[in-house]
């Protein structure tokens, strides 16, 4: 079977299984986005370990911690028909952040000496940077238990008092413990000195978007916020993005700041990541825990690696001595103000996506224990469709809960509609945006649910399509061996529905090569798997089947199905023509 360890909310390691290695990869992918604990995949040699491939991917693109314990055979054993031995050197070419080789056991090989090196390699995914570590373990056969034991007493002498101690075998600096951005303490002062704007991508936690806020709210700086950055429903904030930058005056108001100072990266809108990429800025600054200025313009000024949270904080603080030293010598210094023009426009923009795609229903800003369909049947009722199950996706997910946002339409979706809630809440965003792919979202989920452990304050949410579904559909078996409930909205749109926003003007040659439709539904994968399902057949009824699924204490699926056609049409209406509103 296929193992791995999760260390981090439990005092002993956990083990977990699931008999499809790519799945077991993003299940610990999430279990590690959710604790922020490095996570240990354990499979067998050969194929087993190519499958894990693309989680590997994600988790190095993100800074996820991830630890690759790949069984192997011995090189003597390589190219001679052996039975599951290839060669494993490199098979995950420059992903891993450190690849430790570990030769079959000996005991001419010393302990510690393992040690040491093993420690090492783990330490290299715990210094704050995260991504994927991989120790290849080779062995001549598979390692079984038996009646027969071997004493090691004399080879393990040497490591008997660390072993029953609770430290580390060795130790490296901490990274926080260095100053990654003293470069940039100097100009701050006068970087903050021109109009700037900023830009929020991916952010790991409320506590960090808080802080970010709080910055961007004392500079009197607009803050252009990604779904992602668990600020897209603040109404602080300038969510709709992508409509904002579609009209002419708001367009033109953005366009006199001169500095841009982003938070997080991998911004889910392209019409934002252009403006960002194009924008002639006197200064561009990006802060990231990661050690890489990831800004596909090539724009960036200045790259300062480091703690977000951390940073804000010290910025925050530089301010207020500022303007504390300025108050005492008699000088004032005054904040910018926040553009009235954008809060107003950005204000409407949120009034017309509510009208559009709101129910008026009695359960609006509640969370009821149950709730009947028959009572939500408001007079001017909108259509079901993506997006308006997208929207009222956002504003009806606990805000004590947590919600995945899938790839492809999905994500881009939310990060249209996302407006201010009524209870002025929002569940913890996360997305596996390193390599933007559909593959083991289920996993995913998951993953998440067993790292949060709470199931009754943190009812995780799945929003996917139809394919990245397909994708991962085996992932359901691991909904029946886990306690923690996942709500699992799939829009399906019969295919690959966001090619239909690509500029192919021959229809047959779209459907056939790019939307590729399947014709099939899901009501009996869940029957198989023994997952409740659900198919709404309008707004109002999708509203009460969710709020009934956050209650329950299963999992369940709940089915939308879309037409392609009309997600396309509604996502062109809102920007098309806006600037004559």
């Amino acid at each position: 079977s296929l193992s791995f360890f999760s260390r981090g909310f439990l005092p002993r390691l956990q083990l977990h299984h699931h008999f499809d290695e790519r799945g077991l990869g993003f299940l610990a992918l999430g279990i590690a986005k959710a604790s922020q604990q490095s996570v240990a995949v354990i499979t067998t040699s050969g194929t087993a370990v190519a499958n894990l491939y693309s989680a590997v991917i994600e988790a190095a693109q993100t800074g996820v911690p991830l630890l690759i314990l790949s069984a192997d055979r011995p090189p003597r054993l390589h190219d001679c028909g052996a039975n599951q031995a290839i060669n494993q050197q490199g098979i995950f070419a420059d992903f891993p952040r450190h690849s430790l080789y570990l030769p079959p056991p000996s005991l001419d090989y010393p302990v510690d000496r393992m040690l040491q090196q093993v420690s090492t390699a783990i330490k290299s995914i715990d210094d704050g940077l995260g991504g994927v570590c991989q120790i290849n373990c080779m062995y001549d056969e598979p390692l079984y238990p038996d009646s027969n034991t071997i004493d090691f007493t004399d080879y393990l002498a040497s490591i008997y008092r660390w072993r029953d101690s609770d430290r580390p075998f060795s130790s490296r600096p901490d990274r926080q413990a260095k100053s990654t951005d003293q470069r940039s303490i100097t100009p701050w002062t006068a970087f903050i000195k021109q109009p700037g704007v900023i830009v929020v991508g991916a952010l790991p936690d409320h506590t960090t978007a808080a802080a970010v806020k709080a910055l961007g709210q004392r500079l009197g700086w607009p803050l252009l916020v990604d779904i992602q950055s668990q600020l897209q429903t603040d109404p602080d904030c300038l969510g709709l993005t992508d409509q904002l930058l579609c009209d002419q005056q708001t367009r033109i108001e953005l366009d006199k700041s001169r500095q841009l100072l982003q938070f997080g990266t991998r911004l889910v809108s392209k019409r934002l990541q252009n403006w960002v990429d194009q924008q002639p800025w006197q200064q561009f600054w990006l802060v990231h825990p990661g050690d890489t200025a990831l800004a596909p313009g090539h724009n960036c000024s200045t790259f300062v690696g480091a703690d977000i949270q951390g940073w804000c904080q010290q910025r925050l603080n530089e301010l207020t001595a500022t303007a504390a030293s300025a108050t005492s010598n008699g000088h004032k210094r005054s904040q910018p103000p926040l553009s009235h023009q954008l809060q107003h426009r950005h204000a409407q923009l949120c009034s017309q996506l509510q009208q559009q795609l709101s129910v008026d229903t009695a359960i609006s800003g509640s969370t009821p224990a149950c709730v009947s369909t028959a009572t939500l049947t408001p007079a001017n009722q909108p259509e079901l469709t993506e997006l308006s199950a997208a929207y009222q996706l956002l504003q009806h997910t606990p805000a004590s809960g947590w919600l995945l946002a899938g790839n492809s339409l999905s994500i881009r979706l939310l990060d249209l509609v996302g407006t201010p809630r009524t209870d002025a809440g929002l569940p913890q965003i996360y997305a596996n945006r390193g390599a933007s792919g559909i593959d083991g979202l289920v996993s995913t989920a998951i993953g998440l649910g067993l790292g949060h452990c709470s199931a009754k304050t943190h009812p995780g949410t799945l929003l996917l399509g139809d394919y990245s579904l397909l994708y991962d559909l085996n992932a359901l078996a691991l909904l029946r061996d886990h306690s923690q409930p996942l709500v699992i909205v799939v829009f399906n749109n019969d295919g690959g529905g966001i090619f239909r926003m690509l500029p192919v003007a021959d229809e047959e040659l779209r459907q056939r090569h790019y939307q590729r439709p399947h014709g099939l539904t899901f009501e009996h994968a869940c029957l198989m798997f023994g997952i409740d399902y659900h198919q709404p057949r309008s707004l109002a009824e999708f509203i009460g089947t969710l709020h009934n699924a956050h209650a329950a204490s299963g999992s369940c699926l709940i089915e939308i199905s879309a037409d392609a056609r009309t997600t396309e049409q509604q996502i062109k209406a809102l920007t098309a023509g806006i600037n004559n509103q």
